[in-house]
């Protein structure tokens, strides 16, 4: 066999196992995007309806929190397959980031095709995205993410194809088919998707108007295919995500300080100050501010373990990848490459952080995962151009030790350490808890399940790890309030804050909630911990 087909091979190997291995355990327990997910797929398979009876939903509504619908689709399959739990949603996303990096290979092999090193740079670019920390996060999770950066990467990859050879000019509406479908994954994609095509129209605008008869019905393609998610997406439900997650909502605190020094600048007819503290300046300085957070070496390369997904002492890239990222910067701007090219990487990684810069939560590493696979491919062209200043076989030997030590290091901690630091993230103690309610219920006239803290949204986690029954839910009368504070209730049990002195007098009822939830002299029949050992949920009889 070609050398070089048992490279990818064992590159698409090492990717498989980083990403399948323990992929039922590793995070802990599914996520409350995962049970939600994972339910809700259940429930379109069973009924064709999700939890709140709508039939086949463009936009899954999820706590209010409308976001695109496609990656439930996704995990339908599966859950087919290997039934509704956590591995089945987080399968699709596993195959999905794979997808990506075999794309990742094709993709810089195409444009570094004029080079010598075209190939070269593929293979590194796919063996780094490979046994990236950051991709193997976020792909070991059941959410849309990846279903989102796929998309966008088959689109750039169709797109430059489509350009670079003449032959295969029918690739262009494949490209914007691509992007239109992203809309339907992740809400960054409504913003990098339409950013990365203009700034490849504005690379490419002397060979597209010479195919202008394609570039015309593949655009009207791809509106036709985007338009019913965006219409749905602002419709005034919808908009209730945007308003939610948007640095612009003028309830922020920042925003509320500006109105309130504003008053103060008029009354001493400071006129500087005015300016400086217009609410459409104060936007643009927190959005700026949020934009560079994203380019924080400290929060690309380092992680205290404080964040739910990353594994402790590792950060989302390596830290020997932050010397060759630079040097990588270096050579594209001062080697012969394609202009065309660098001017796609750049912009790429511009525009990656755009989206993120405009919402909460920043640095946002899922809504900044399509940066991917820029990194790598920096990281590729650093290699090469620190292997002409070194010795080769001497810089070689130190570099795979170097990635090896770490990968090792990434193994040990991810695989083991971040399931006990992170489980209370996860919400572990509550996925031993339901099998242990299930068992109960029958002897208790009521349950009461706390739906805060260790226990958030319990009735969701309740609905997947039961295997409830889709039409048995809906006939009941289903998810009724989307409030992220709303209670809820079917069969005997109550998902509601416990109020235990109030309830004293209530027999046959079996409480679950969180310790403090309690007074200290209770003695519960069954305790519930966390992988590190802290106790987390207890229950008690009355």
């Amino acid at each position: 066999m070609n050398k070089k087909i048992v490279l990818f091979l064992l590159i698409i190997l090492i990717a498989c196992f980083l990403r399948i291995y323990n992929l039922s355990s590793v995070p802990p327990s599914a996520s409350l995007d995962e049970a939600t997910i994972g339910w809700n797929a259940y429930s379109i398979l069973e009924t064709g309806k999700d939890e709140y009876g709508y039939k086949l939903p463009m936009l899954l509504r999820a706590y209010d929190d409308y976001r695109p619908a496609l990656y439930v689709y996704l995990v339908v399959p599966f859950i087919k397959l290997f039934g509704l739990n956590v591995f089945a949603v987080r399968m699709s996303s596993v195959l999905l980031s794979i997808s990506t990096i075999i794309l990742s290979f094709f993709l810089a092999k195409t444009l570094f095709k004029d080079s010598k090193i075209g190939k070269s740079i593929g293979f590194i670019t796919a063996f780094l995205l490979a046994i990236s920390p950051w991709n193997i996060y976020i792909s070991r999770l059941g959410h849309e993410a990846n279903a989102g950066l796929f998309l966008v990467v088959l689109g750039i990859f169709l797109f430059t194809l489509s350009i670079k050879d003449k032959k295969r000019k029918w690739l262009l509406p494949l490209s914007l088919i691509s992007f239109a479908i992203s809309f339907y994954t992740y809400q960054s994609e409504k913003i990098f998707a339409p950013l990365i095509f203009i700034a490849l129209m504005t690379i490419f605008r002397r060979e597209l108007l010479k195919m202008k008869k394609i570039v015309f019905y593949s655009f009207i393609l791809g509106i036709i295919v985007a338009l019913p998610i965006i219409v749905a997406s602002l419709s005034p439900q919808a908009l209730i995500r945007f308003k939610a997650t948007s640095a612009f909502d003028y309830n922020n605190q920042i925003f509320q300080k500006s109105a309130i020094k504003i008053v103060e600048d008029k009354k001493k007819g400071d006129i500087v100050g005015q300016i400086i503290h217009n609410r459409r300046v104060v936007a643009i300085q927190f959005s700026l501010s949020q934009y560079i957070s994203h380019l924080n070496p400290k929060w690309i390369f380092l992680n205290s373990g404080t964040d739910s997904f990353k594994a402790p002492g590792v950060g989302l890239l390596y830290l020997w990848e932050s010397p060759f990222i630079l040097v990588g910067i270096l050579s594209l701007i001062k080697n012969k490459f394609s202009n065309k090219t660098k001017a796609i990487i750049f912009s790429w990684l511009g525009i990656a952080f755009i989206a993120p810069a405009i919402t909460t939560e920043a640095p946002h590493a899922m809504r900044s995962l399509n940066v991917f696979p820029v990194p790598q491919i920096l990281t590729a062209l650093g290699v090469f151009e620190l292997a002409r200043l070194i010795k080769f076989k001497i810089f070689y030997l130190l570099f795979g030790a170097v990635v090896l030590f770490e990968s090792f290091y990434f193994f040990n901690q991810y695989f083991y350490i971040f399931p006990k630091e992170q489980s209370s993230s996860f919400q572990y103690a509550l996925s031993k808890t339901i099998p242990y309610v299930l068992s109960q219920q029958k002897n208790y006239q009521k349950v009461v399940i706390s739906n805060s803290d260790n226990l958030y949204q319990s009735y969701m986690f309740y609905l997947f790890y039961s295997k409830y029954d889709p039409k048995l839910y809906q006939k009941q009368g289903g998810t009724i309030s989307g409030g992220y504070a709303e209670n809820h209730k079917f069969d005997n049990l109550f998902f509601e804050p416990i109020n235990f002195k109030e309830d004293s007098g209530s027999k046959g009822t079996l409480y679950v909630g969180n310790p403090n939830e309690f007074s200290k002299n209770i003695s519960p029949i069954k305790t519930f911990r966390n992988l590190n050992g802290e106790e987390a949920i207890i229950v008690v009889a009355k």
